[in-house]
């Protein structure tokens, strides 16, 4: 059953709006398993547009479009996980009568 224009744009646009929560699963993961799943993450936007009858050009220019999107988020959230990481760690240097 082919689905239509609209439904075709619902499902891209819940693609999209998903990729915080994409990303937090991801930086949940360990940093060398993280390029495996990114890979597999890509693979199955790819299947999805394939899915939706788009055509190659579309699905690869879309594709690109997101998993470029992904990867920022992840960056993004890596970066703040690693700012909060090294807050708390000064945090604990501090005596409890300076604070």
């Amino acid at each position: 059953m082919a689905l239509s224009f609209d439904n075709k744009e619902e499902v891209l646009e819940a693609a999209i709006s998903g990729l915080p929560r994409v990303a937090e699963a991801i930086v949940a993961i360990p940093a060398e398993a993280r390029a495996r799943a990114l890979v597999a993450t890509e693979d199955s936007y790819r299947q999805t547009a394939r899915n939706l009858d788009y055509g190659e050009t579309e699905v690869q220019e879309w594709v690109a479009a997101i998993m470029f999107r992904l990867r920022a988020e992840v960056a993004a959230q890596e970066l703040a996980e690693q700012k909060n990481k090294s807050e708390n760690n000064a945090q604990s240097f501090v005596t409890p009568s300076a604070a």
